[in-house]
């Protein structure tokens, strides 16, 4: 990693309050994932690429507490093993890939003495538990190639939580205390992240609770936003303003900016402009853009492409060019990434979302959760068996 923040979905706009799909989430991943990707292959150019993580917890907390919240409010309950099952259907099939694919190139590229260093860690990722192994400073020669699997790890034990909190949170008839009771949340955890970024930078980058505040602004904006609507010319400067502090911050920060901490706010707040100044109807400045074909195939890919662009910048270079990261190698691992991930959208993460043995009920798709994370873990521990 090159430093210590280094982290390591011809669509049609929505109304308001619509449960639709939203092209201007769709584009706000492609940016997030492009900042991130940019800044592992090039992190002397764009120095705080790592704040697409913090845009990419936001999206997730907004759309997850919208899902689950319309959920209770249509039917009167949230079916929280229907949602963790939803859960491991969208985001297990393809890592478990890129899990056993990396055990695999290490066999082949990686010197035995590191085979250790990524046992533990692929077993880590298969139990998204890798972010708590990463609290501790890593010598940068010694990290792995999954390392990345950290704040996918952040965002599985947010999951686990989160549905029971908003399940009671609903209980509560007034509105408002649901929003207030998530805020509260938020405002905790913000200030223990602001503490630990002083005192302990390494649990406050990788550590769930110092993280959570940046879910609950998305959340916050699920449940309160759509009650009201932005005018068009305030909805376009708010997405303006939005767009500028998630880029500028990417381009002003470094791996010397205390982070996260209170500067987190800046692509927080930024990612949070966008997604309020969308529930306004109409087009916006940026509509064209970010509503274009390559665009939206950018952010449909974006979770595939997180996952194989770290392991590919860690493990090309061994296998082209001796270790060396130059330029060839990273448009190789750039251009690799991207028909990967687009492969692994197609052929897999679809597939495996929608998969009629699976959707049919939940019990089907615990019991592949088990085995999958079993087999991971199996492949994993012959590095240390051998």
């Amino acid at each position: 990693m090159p430093s210590r923040q280094t982290t390591l979905e011809r669509p049609r706009a929505t109304e308001p309050g619509t449960t639709g799909f939203r092209p201007d989430i769709q584009a706000l991943r492609a940016l997030a994932v492009g900042l991130v990707v940019f800044h592992h292959l090039w992190p002397t150019v764009l120095t705080g690429g790592f704040v697409g993580v913090d845009a990419f917890f936001v999206i997730s907390g907004y759309l997850i507490t919208a899902h689950l919240v319309r959920e209770f409010d249509r039917t009167g309950r949230i079916r929280i093993a229907h949602f963790y099952a939803r859960r491991v259907r969208r985001l297990l099939p393809a890592a478990f890939l890129v899990l056993v694919s990396v055990v695999v190139a290490v066999r082949a590229l990686v010197p035995r003495d590191r085979w250790a260093d990524y046992a533990h860690e692929v077993m880590a990722g298969a139990l998204y538990g890798q972010n708590w192994l990463l609290v501790e400073p890593v010598d940068p020669a010694r990290v792995t190639a999954v390392a990345s699997f950290w704040s996918l790890s952040v965002e599985e034990q947010f999951y686990l939580f989160w549905p029971l909190l908003l399940l009671l949170l609903c209980t509560l008839r007034a509105p408002w205390a649901r929003v207030v009771g998530v805020a509260g949340l938020g405002l905790a955890s913000l200030l223990w992240c602001v503490h630990l970024t002083g005192a302990d930078p390494g649990l406050a980058y990788f550590g769930t609770p110092a993280r959570v505040w940046e879910f609950v602004i998305g959340a916050v904006i699920a449940l309160a936003g759509t009650r009201f609507t932005l005018p068009r010319a305030v909805a376009n400067a708010a997405s303006l303003l939005g767009f500028a502090a998630l880029v500028g911050s990417a381009v002003h920060f470094t791996g010397l900016t205390p982070f996260p901490g209170a500067a987190a706010l800046v692509p927080a707040v930024g990612t949070a402009l966008v997604i309020v100044a969308g529930t306004a109807p109409g087009r916006q400045w940026h509509t064209e853009l970010t509503s274009s074909r390559p665009v939206q195939l950018l952010g449909g890919i974006s979770y595939s492409l997180y996952l194989w662009h770290w392991p590919l910048l860690i493990l090309m270079p061994l296998a082209v060019s001796g270790g060396v990261l130059n330029l060839p190698v990273r448009l190789g691992v750039l251009a690799a990434a991207l028909l990967l991930a687009y492969a692994s959208k197609r052929l897999v993460e679809d597939p495996a979302r929608t998969w009629t043995p699976l959707v049919n009920g939940v019990r089907p798709t615990f019991v592949a959760m088990l085995a999958g994370m079993a087999a991971v873990c199996l492949a994993a521990g012959s590095l240390l068996w051998t």
